[in-house]
């Protein structure tokens, strides 16, 4: 089946239709302080870089499932 994706910040509820899809993007950071480190969502058209900048913050248990490697590390979830 193919998709039709939209974004989910111009669609509304009632013009949802079968075979719609909505993606974001997920980034994580590990801070250059080496004790933190923090995940973010924003649209999937934006850059890697602009979620990490201006993205939502996504919370620590969501973030943990997301980024185990992150998670078993030393470093805290810190969002600045």
């Amino acid at each position: 089946m193919r998709y039709h994706f939209r974004d989910k910040y111009t669609v509304r509820a009632d013009d949802v239709s079968s075979g719609d899809a909505f993606a974001i993007k997920i980034v994580a950071v590990a801070h250059a302080d080496g004790v933190r480190w923090a995940a973010f969502w924003g649209p999937s058209a934006w850059s890697d870089q602009r979620v990490a900048d201006s993205g939502n913050v996504i919370g620590e248990e969501e973030a943990t499932a997301l980024f185990n490697v992150l998670a078993y590390t030393d470093r805290r979830y810190e969002v600045q």
